[in-house]
């Protein structure tokens, strides 16, 4: 029997009363599990196997694709989540981001603790939108995934100041290599350095957001969901 804290990912309903779950745990990484029984099992799942729930997973292995999860403890609730649209959502982005980024039973234990320090911080009131910038830019980072910010993707020189921002290039595009390309994203990586100057303008910091959101679909070829309900809700 192996145990580990761990936050609910996806889960799908198989047969009459088991789910699927995916979840990312802290001392493995990301594990695909069923757990038997779980709809009718109270004393064993109960409400725990939900978004923003940090709990404690007991599991077995199987030698197979899935692992056996055998029982559930609470370590705590993230209530706010569920009581806000635009918490939920911003932290379905956090939680979708991680699923795409991370593969599996490759432990990440500083990813693990910096998500569960993100969404602590989101449930205690703190502004939400520079917290997930900060984690998306991380989750890329940590995984492999790093936007390169502080040099030119295409010539290699420094970027100092404002720049273009290439989602296929990686990153940040000096003035002189973008040339006459007027509609672009104008970025700046001192911007998205410093919580102070994101919270002075949070409605530029939801753009940089769903920059990262294309960003990150385009380097996984895995679509994130939970971008386009922030889009439809106009976050």
């Amino acid at each position: 029997m192996n145990s580990s804290e761990a936050l609910l990912l996806r889960k799908f309903p198989y047969r009459d009363s088991d789910y699927i779950v995916n979840l990312f745990t802290k001392d493995l990484g990301k594990i695909s599990g069923i757990a038997r029984n779980a709809k009718n099992s109270m004393k064993r799942f109960g409400a725990r196997l939900e978004p923003f729930v940090h709990f404690r997973v007991s599991y077995k292995d199987t030698g197979r694709e899935f692992k056996s999860i055998q029982d559930t403890e609470t370590i705590q609730i993230f209530y706010e989540f569920t009581q806000n649209i635009e918490l939920f959502s911003l932290g379905s982005l956090m939680l979708e981001t991680t699923d795409v980024l991370i593969p599996k039973e490759t432990y990440n234990i500083e990813l693990f603790d910096t998500l569960i320090d993100s969404l602590a911080r989101m449930n205690s009131g703190e502004s939400p939108l520079p917290i997930v910038l900060q984690y998306q830019l991380q989750a890329l980072s940590i995984s492999g995934y790093e936007p390169n910010l502080y040099s030119c993707a295409k010539c290699g020189e420094p970027v100092d100041g404002d720049s273009y921002f290439s989602i296929n290039g990686g990153g940040a595009v000096c003035f002189k290599c973008a040339g006459e390309k007027k509609n672009g994203f104008i970025f700046n990586k001192n911007f998205v350095l410093d919580r102070a100057i994101m919270e002075s303008n949070l409605e530029k910091v939801r753009k940089y957001i769903k920059l990262f959101i294309k960003f990150t679909e385009r380097h996984t070829d895995k679509e994130l969901k939970s971008g386009k309900f922030i889009e439809e809700l106009k976050l």
